[in-house]
């Protein structure tokens, strides 16, 4: 019974064709962060407190959530408890309303960020691809930026899963689970244009080694929440990895002339890395604030890496365009649904049949 219970939103997805991979091609580089006014504004949108009357396992109250991150001298305070929109903290100025989607067991979660409304529908159980692109197609118009969460956590998400999936914004490639370096690489390198976010997506705030550990500074020429998140879906933002939200290094500029990116920091770096196609380190300048990179024809994508003392900062990528951002989209399979639909419908119908049978012997 409880497996028939669990089946229950199965029927309702639809099969897919998706795109064939193509890594980033063309002769411009798209720099994200082109965009040179304004600040950078220090987020964590993934955090959860005690809600839901003790079902989920946050532990901190509301309030001493968003203090900790106050004290921290972070600017946003995402508080995004499962299936719930919370409202704003009194003197919250940069409120943006978020939550976490997801009540299967495998923790295949995403962060609807900016978000306008609850979607409850989810597949508890096993999900395919076609269910996890369904999932994606649902839940994004209910909000301005979808993140795919700690994809590498409980392996909720393949890197595979990263060459065909599409309609998404970010990827949760920080959070203090686990980090999802591949995922991000394996869809960067198929040309899906997928920036990094960092969050501690803590249950606890007195605990130092899930607090303050993974955070995002978004760019923003004003401290405007629609021009903040509008900046985070476009890659004008940083993920950082480090200790009690402490910045040791930040991001001065990235600029691009021809086919050379230049990286400058606020201090001198440790090292600052090239990574490219498929996650390779590509090159590597050491004790340095400044350092360049010149793209080969067989390169397609390079995302820095800023190592300091206490923190790594890792930027979205510069990749190839024909002067605009690709854009891939999952098409609808009607053939293919309407069969999957009919295999439920003849199911549930033959469950039913027995049922009556059953019920009819025992008279």
């Amino acid at each position: 019974m409880l497996l028939l219970v669990a089946s229950m939103p199965y029927p309702f997805s639809l099969v897919y064709n998706f795109p064939s991979p193509k890594p980033f091609s063309g002769k411009i580089l798209h720099n994200p962060y082109a965009d040179r006014g304004g600040r950078w504004y220090k987020s964590n949108l993934q955090g959860h407190s005690a809600s839901w009357g003790g079902v989920t396992d946050g532990r901190s109250s509301g309030s001493s959530y968003y203090d900790a991150y106050r004290d921290m001298g972070y600017d946003i305070v995402g508080l995004s408890n499962y299936q719930k929109i919370s409202p704003p903290f009194p003197d919250d100025s940069l409120y943006i309303p978020v939550y976490e989607h997801g009540w299967n067991v495998w923790k295949r979660h995403h962060l609807c960020v900016g978000a306008k409304s609850v979607v409850w529908l989810d597949y508890p159980l096993f999900q395919s691809l076609h269910h996890k692109q369904f999932m994606i197609d649902r839940l994004k118009p209910t909000c301005e930026v979808l993140v795919i969460n700690h994809p590498k956590f409980m392996w909720s998400f393949q890197p595979k899963d990263f060459a065909k999936l599409t309609g998404y914004d970010c990827i949760e490639v920080l959070n203090h689970y686990r980090r999802s370096f591949k995922h991000w690489d394996a869809a960067l390198s198929t040309g899906h244009p997928a920036w990094i976010i960092g969050n501690d997506d803590t249950h606890d705030v007195s605990r130092r080694d899930e607090t303050g550990r993974y955070w995002t500074m978004i760019h923003s020429n004003s401290p405007n929440t629609k021009q903040i998140l509008n900046s985070l879906s476009n890659g004008n933002a940083y993920g950082v990895s480090g200790w009690d939200g402490v910045m040791d290094n930040g991001l001065k500029s990235v600029s691009v002339s021809g086919k050379t990116l230049t990286v400058e920091c606020d201090s001198t770096a440790n090292e600052i890395l090239f990574i490219g196609q498929n996650g390779i380190q590509m090159r590597s300048y050491e004790a340095t604030k400044k350092a360049s990179f010149t793209f080969s024809d067989a390169d397609t994508y390079i995302r820095p890496v800023i190592v300091s003392p206490k923190t790594r900062i890792y930027l979205n990528p510069i990749f190839r365009t024909n002067g605009a951002l690709p854009v891939y989209r999952a098409e609808i399979n009607w053939i293919a649904s309407i069969g999957y639909w009919l295999i439920f419908i003849c199911g549930y119908w033959l469950i039913i049949i027995l049922v009556l049978k059953k019920v009819r012997s025992e008279r």
